[in-house]
């Protein structure tokens, strides 16, 4: 497979256009991971366009095709990734998706901000840490909110694997809403 551009605003808006004109089937896109902060004007570009999605089961095969041949002709690295991946679904997350538009028949989201954010913490890579930075400073997410849900989040978190690590967990989120120096 060839390298992919970064996705920027542009390129996210190209492909979501042509999302509506080659799906002609009810569905919902939910964009879920760097999107959502190129989308509020938060970072510059993302190398993968993250997504889950709601589809009725009749509609998903030509789905599918829609979005692979997407993928392939705008050069864009789609992948199904969600924050309920990686960590539990904080309490809410779906009232807290946010509507960002119609194209065609598809009605696109930005998922939960809070549930993007923890999960981020999890990871907590340096890339991560600053996303969260930048959506409590231009207050899309309210840090005492974000450690509520974290404490809501912890008991089922800490029975899913072997390899979760409440301790850094934490540990990762203060960090992150820790001022930068």
């Amino acid at each position: 497979m060839s390298p992919r551009e970064a996705v920027d605003r542009p390129r996210l808006e190209a492909l979501l256009r042509a999302l509506g004109e080659s799906f002609r089937f009810p569905a919902r896109l939910y964009l879920s991971g760097g999107e959502g902060m190129i989308w509020r004007g938060l970072r510059a570009a993302t190398q993968d366009v993250d997504i889950a999605y709601d589809v009725a089961d009749a509609h998903h095969d030509a789905w599918i095709r829609s979005l692979r041949e997407l993928k392939e002709r705008l050069s864009i690295n789609i992948e199904e990734a969600q924050p309920a991946d990686f960590i539990p679904v904080p309490p809410g997350a779906e009232s807290r998706a946010e509507f960002i538009g119609r194209h065609g028949s598809v009605d696109v989201f930005l998922i939960d901000p809070y549930s993007v954010a923890l999960a981020k913490a999890e990871r907590g890579l340096g890339r991560d840490i600053a996303d969260i930075r930048a959506l409590v400073a231009a207050d899309v997410i309210a840090p005492d909110k974000l450690r509520e849900l974290l404490e809501a989040i912890l008991p089922e978190y800490e029975r899913t694997s072997v390899r979760a690590d409440p301790v850094r967990f934490r540990a990762m989120l203060e960090l992150a809403l820790r001022p930068a120096t």
